[in-house]
């Protein structure tokens, strides 16, 4: 028995995983608060695009119950109620197929380190099986939330866009292309994600592919969301907007909010670098001051929704800021020394994942577990051999995200904060 248990360890895992699941799925949990009633909300929007699909999608920005979430989600959401004659069912459906996500993640692990680093198989299917613990990822998934979609069809993407390391093809590049762009017909801020691809293309491939090409086959996928929104006019993407309909927008405030869920998702890669507080004394002085900066105009309303997990458990614990202040620092050094590890490819992924949210409310859910995936794939930590062959990060990877969800899990049911 011990010697089977030692053999299939990832196997009874990811059974465990996706058992309890199913068991949440069956017991309405809904661990971020949020996702259930999202999707009662939207039912209304699914509901008008049933009695009149063509009027609702050339008047999105001005039906009843409108919101930031793409029209395509909703028409999507619409077919598969008329196709099952359960939502319940339908959603049940949803979950198989979204849970995809970790199969893709898995084959981009293997893309990246197997025969690199003659991996067993088994670690890398351990590490893609975390994100069955992110409550974030189990939320989403249970209450079909756009941004899952988004995220299967963006690792998808990223897979294909991977795949050319190994063996460059064309087809790839297509299929890359392709797939990030479905990812922004559901999720419209992985539209951003194409910028990324597109200078990998141009400095890793453009030997092999006329960039142009890229170019002009990402504009025509993007054409139609461009006429939908600038053509026609359509505006339903308002940024600044807070619960009261009060327009604002203070950069202060995301900027650090962002960098504590960064912080949050990159622990394990960052427990990986070593490094020496004499050669980085500049970066560490730009910290405190950056940190300064953000804390003397940082003015989020907890009120309005989000936060971050680090916000919420400093006014948890102390009833203010403060204790977030003093942590700020630290957030701000390791944002930036991730750009030291590669500036020419980091950056320009930090830059996304702080471009991504351009309304007022910044949640947690929104970057959970994507920055986990970009960290092992996209993200540049300089991982060698050991960071998988050492159990202690793979451990702390399920342990981090262990506790995030037992932490929303007990707040959902019990603290409120």
């Amino acid at each position: 028995m011990t010697k089977f248990f030692k053999s299939n360890y990832h196997i009874l895992t990811y059974i465990l995983l996706y058992s309890s699941l199913i068991i949440a799925f069956f017991l309405d949990e809904n661990v971020t608060s949020g996702a259930k009633s999202d999707l009662k909300y939207i039912l209304y929007q699914v509901s008008a695009f049933e009695k009149d699909l063509l009027h609702s999608f050339l008047n999105y920005d001005t039906i009843h119950y409108t919101n930031r979430l793409s029209p395509i989600y909703i028409i999507f959401l619409t077919l598969c109620k008329k196709l099952f004659v359960n939502f319940d069912l339908a959603r049940f459906f949803l979950i198989h197929l979204l849970i995809f996500s970790q199969f893709y993640f898995y084959k981009c692990l293997k893309l990246i380190y197997l025969k690199k680093f003659l991996i067993n198989k088994k670690i890398l299917f351990l590490f893609s099986c975390v994100i069955f613990l992110s409550p974030s990822f189990r939320a989403n998934v249970i209450w079909v939330e756009s941004s899952m979609f988004g995220l299967l069809f963006f690792i998808i993407g990223l897979y294909f866009y991977l795949k050319n390391f190994k063996n460059f093809k064309l087809k790839n590049v297509f299929l890359n292309i392709l797939f990030v762009a479905i990812a922004a017909y559901f999720r419209p801020s992985y539209c951003l994600f194409s910028l990324y691809f597109f200078f990998g293309y141009f400095f890793n491939f453009k030997d092999k592919i006329s960039i142009y090409i890229v170019a002009i086959i990402n504009l025509i996928l993007a054409f139609p969301a461009i006429y939908y929104v600038f053509i026609l006019k359509i505006f339903f993407i308002r940024i600044g907007l807070t619960n009261t309909g009060e327009f604002h927008t203070n950069y202060f405030d995301k900027i650090a909010i962002i960098s504590s869920i960064i912080f949050f998702h990159t622990i394990p890669f960052l427990m990986y670098q070593k490094f020496s507080l004499k050669k980085n004394w500049l970066i560490i002085f730009s910290s405190l001051l950056f940190a300064l900066i953000l804390a003397i105009f940082f003015k989020y309303d907890l009120g309005s929704g989000g936060g971050g997990l680090a916000l919420h458990m400093s006014h948890f614990i102390t009833n203010n800021n403060y204790l977030f202040f003093l942590y700020l620092p630290i957030f701000i050094f390791y944002i930036l020394l991730i750009l030291k590890l590669n500036i020419k490819n980091n950056l320009l992924i930090i830059l996304i994942l702080f471009l991504i949210t351009p309304q007022y409310h910044v949640f947690h859910k929104y970057y959970d577990p994507l920055v986990f995936i970009l960290c092992l794939t996209i993200i540049d930590f300089k991982l060698l051999k050991d960071f998988f062959i050492k159990k202690r990060f793979v451990l702390i990877s399920y342990f981090l995200f262990l506790s995030h969800y037992l932490i929303s899990f007990v707040n959902s049911y019990y603290i409120k904060f």
